[in-house]
């Protein structure tokens, strides 16, 4: 890892720049299902206690905590991909307790790019499915006049991004093959506003983290997110600062990432880049340093 004491010495790279690819790497590193299941178990150290080894038998054989991508599998379809989530919920609900996942909205073709995290908590023994997503703004009302005809705004609480994966893989199992109730986590204000937020996997994960603190999903129908962008930026990067504290294996995990993505760049400043320290430099970041 590169030295803390060299993140001071590149003068000639913008704040900005820096802080553009630092939130790169770590967006990269909490998309990935390992990570998120270490985050989760450091807070929650009893999930999916009872039910850890079936669920790593319908799943990676290395993690229970399971993340569905959004990326298709070479020579795989979409609707494979949604079968295989289908599978995975069926198995789920012949458990007890408590089961907790991540899923994207699944790429409709190869040049397709856009991920939007949704996390899931699924409680058999209430038989309640809650989908989070980062994007929900409870001010949308379908039904209203002006949202009746839209071809845009598809369900009430919509927000910038369409949580389509929770609405038409995800809702549809629960409500058509199960008694379970299906309830959307209402959010004070949008996590995310704008069409370039690249922040889904990181809002995902701190809700999730959020309503299963004390099990707050169960007590709580809104969940408290500021209105202000500026806010919001300081509210996720908290959340950032806190896991690089908190968990002695991740600063490790993401400077490797740092130093993957910077190696692979194309028309970077790598040389200067790869004297940055990934982890002091956004423990010193401010909410002000966020709008990259």
């Amino acid at each position: 890892m590169p030295n803390s004491k060299n993140t001071k010495k590149s003068l000639s790279l913008s704040r900005p720049t820096i802080a553009s690819w630092v939130l790169h790497a770590l967006k990269i590193t909490l998309g990935y299902e390992s990570i998120r299941q270490l985050i989760l178990l450091h807070y929650h150290p009893r999930l999916h206690w009872g039910n850890i080894t079936n669920l790593k038998t319908i799943g990676s054989r290395e993690s229970h905590v399971k993340t569905f991508d959004a990326f298709i599998e070479p020579g795989k379809t979409r609707e494979q991909k949604i079968e295989k989530i289908q599978f995975f919920l069926e198995k789920i609900v012949e458990m007890d307790g408590v089961i907790v996942f991540s899923a994207s909205n699944i790429q409709r073709d190869i040049d397709d790019i856009e991920t939007h995290y949704q996390t899931f908590i699924v409680d058999n023994a209430e038989k309640k499915v809650y989908m989070i997503d980062p994007a929900n703004d409870r001010t949308v009302d379908k039904n209203a006049p002006k949202n009746k005809k839209s071809k845009k705004i598809l369900v009430s609480g919509q927000g910038v991004y369409y949580a389509e994966v929770a609405h038409h893989v995800i809702k549809p199992f629960f409500e058509e093959k199960t008694d379970y109730r299906v309830e959307l986590v209402q959010l004070s204000h949008p996590a995310q506003i704008i069409e370039d937020d690249v922040f889904c996997q990181s809002w995902s994960l701190f809700i999730l983290d959020l309503l299963l603190t004390n099990k707050v999903y169960q007590t709580s129908s809104v969940v408290e997110i500021p209105e202000k962008q500026i806010d919001k930026y300081s509210m996720i990067l908290g959340f950032y600062k806190r896991i690089l504290t908190d968990i002695p294996a991740l600063p490790a995990i993401f400077a490797e990432e740092f130093l993957k993505a910077i190696n692979t760049c194309v028309d970077c400043p790598q040389a200067e880049l790869l004297k940055i320290d990934p982890v002091a430099f956004l423990q010193s970041m401010t909410k002000n340093d966020m709008n990259n």
